[in-house]
C-alpha cells in the first residue's frame, strides 16, 4: 500500500486540509494517503488497523460482508432500504482487485458496520458530515489503537484518507442512531460521557505503544 504522512503546519495550505471541517484543522498532525482504487475507504480503515498493505482492504471488505450476512436482522433494521445495496457493496470476490462506485466505502451507511465488525471506534471528519461511529453488540474500546480517523476530500469523485489528530483533540458528534440500535447489555450514552462529549481530550484514550 502507498501511503504518504502530508504534515498540517500552522498557516500551510496542504493538500485535503479542505476536506475537513474548520474547527478540526488546529487540531490535525497529519493526512495519511492510500492508493486510490476505489478501495481506498477500506484501504485507510485498514491502514488503521495495521492490516497487511497488500490486500489489506479485502480483509476489511470480507469481515464487514461477513458481519452483515451473520447478523442480518440487526443490519436489515439498521439500513432498511439500503440493506442489499451496502451488502452488495462490501461483498469480494476472491480476484477481485479494483473496485466500481457501488463499492465504495460510504459513510454514514457504513459506519456502524465498519465500528461493529472490527470493534472499533470510527470518526468521521469530513466536512459537513463529521460523526462518531460506535461498536452496536460492545463496550467503545479505549485505546488509540481502536479509534480510525477518516476523511472524504471530494464528494463527486469520493476519496478517503486517514486522519492523524494532535493529543487533547476533540471527537466529531456521536451519530445519532447509534443509540436506537446498540444491544442492551451494552452501555447507553447517558452512561458513557467520556466516550461521548466533543470536548473530551483523545490524550485520555492514549496508551503506549499507540501514540502515532
Amino acid at each position: 500500500m502507498r501511503r504518504v504522512i502530508r504534515r498540517m503546519q500552522s498557516g500551510s495550505n496542504m493538500a485535503y486540509g479542505h476536506c475537513l471541517e474548520p474547527d478540526w484543522l488546529p487540531h490535525v498532525e497529519g493526512i495519511i494517503d492510500v492508493v486510490s482504487d476505489g478501495n481506498c475507504g477500506y484501504r485507510c480503515i485498514a491502514s488503521g488497523l495495521r492490516l497487511a498493505d497488500v490486500d489489506g482492504w479485502r480483509i476489511v471488505r470480507r469481515r464487514m460482508y461477513d458481519e452483515i450476512i451473520g447478523y442480518e436482522d440487526l443490519w436489515r433494521e439498521v439500513l432498511g432500504s439500503s440493506f442489499e445495496i451496502v451488502k452488495n457493496a462490501v461483498h469480494c470476490p476472491e480476484k477481485q482487485v479494483g473496485a466500481s462506485f457501488k463499492e465504495w466505502l460510504t459513510l454514514p451507511d457504513m459506519g456502524l458496520l465498519v465500528s461493529t465488525a472490527f470493534n472499533v471506534i470510527i470518526v468521521n471528519l469530513s466536512h459537513g458530515s463529521a460523526s462518531t461511529f460506535l461498536p452496536l453488540r460492545s463496550a467503545p474500546p479505549s485505546s488509540l489503537h481502536n479509534i480510525l480517523i477518516i476523511a472524504m476530500t471530494n464528494e463527486r469523485n469520493i476519496h478517503w484518507v486517514r486522519v492523524k489528530l494532535r493529543v487533547n483533540a476533540p471527537l466529531s458528534s456521536l451519530y445519532p442512531s447509534w443509540d436506537r440500535y446498540v444491544e442492551d447489555h451494552t452501555p447507553k450514552v447517558g452512561e458513557m460521557d467520556s466516550y461521548f462529549e466533543t470536548s473530551r481530550p483523545l490524550q485520555l484514550l492514549m496508551k503506549p505503544p499507540y501514540l502515532l
